[in-house]
């Protein structure tokens, strides 16, 4: 199903039901990134188990690492 995603601040249709699934489909490597979902830091070992809902509100960092 097909829902409303606020990510990054701008508004996405996507079909996901988990925050690991919205992450595979973004192609996005769970292991490199912070997500907040409604204000609340989203722990990388509760990724699959987070559902997601119409309307959320998610944030997602990327980490880059250098030297």
């Amino acid at each position: 199903m097909k829902m409303k995603l606020i990510i990054n601040g701008k508004e996405k249709g996507l079909e996901c039901e988990k925050v690991s699934d919205l992450l595979n489909k973004l192609r996005l490597n769970k292991d490199i990134v912070a997500v907040e979902l409604n204000k609340s830091i989203v722990h990388r070992q509760n990724f699959d188990d987070t559902k997601l809902k119409d309307n959320d509100k998610l944030e997602i960092i990327t980490v880059v690492g250098g030297g």
